[in-house]
């Protein structure tokens, strides 16, 4: 009964966002300790948003999945960004790796997850900046965004479904996904 439940849900995902979660469905039919351990903490780890504008949030999410991914969990980021009101001139800012061009929350999102990443010498500034910007919590809540991204492109390569690359896309206009 469970597994019907967890696998209904996996589906409804999959509609919701056109993505392919073939390893999640993998992974609950064959180790249910293993999915419950995997969600529980990719849902932990998204949440702490800390008050940060979404912006800033998926700024630091796509940066994290441009690192490690190549498209459908970037892909999957990007509509969820829109549905969260991150506007498509932004996105497409950040997917050509352009944040100067983004809105000022996304950029120094996106530049500071990038220094976390590559652990760049800039990041003792971004961090200040952050902080100055968002509050103290905020480059926590921007690591654990990071941190959280990352978590799921190694687990697909590692069940087998890192599949091709794909093209990442944003919408060119008009108002967020409704969801």
């Amino acid at each position: 009964m469970l597994r019907r439940f967890i696998h209904a849900r996996i589906r409804a995902f999959e509609r919701r966002y056109d993505y392919d979660a073939r390893y999640l469905h993998e992974l609950a039919a064959r180790d249910g300790a293993a999915f419950r351990a995997f969600t529980g903490a990719a849902a932990r780890l998204g949440r702490p948003r800390a008050g940060l504008p979404a912006a800033a949030w998926f700024g630091a999410r796509l940066a994290a999945m441009l690192a490690e991914d190549c498209g459908p969990c970037t892909q999957l980021n990007v509509d969820m960004a829109r549905e969260a009101g991150v506007d498509a001139a932004t996105l497409h800012a950040l997917l050509a790796g352009t944040p100067d061009a983004a809105c000022a929350d996304a950029a120094l999102g996106f530049r500071f997850a990038q220094a976390v990443i590559d652990d760049l010498p800039a990041l003792t500034a971004l961090r200040a900046a952050v902080v100055d910007r968002y509050g103290a919590a905020a480059p926590a809540a921007l690591g654990l965004a990071v941190v959280g991204a990352r978590l799921y492109p190694p687990l697909k390569r590692a069940m087998g479904h890192a599949g091709a690359c794909t093209r990442v896309t944003a919408p060119r206009t008009g108002p967020p996904a409704e969801t």
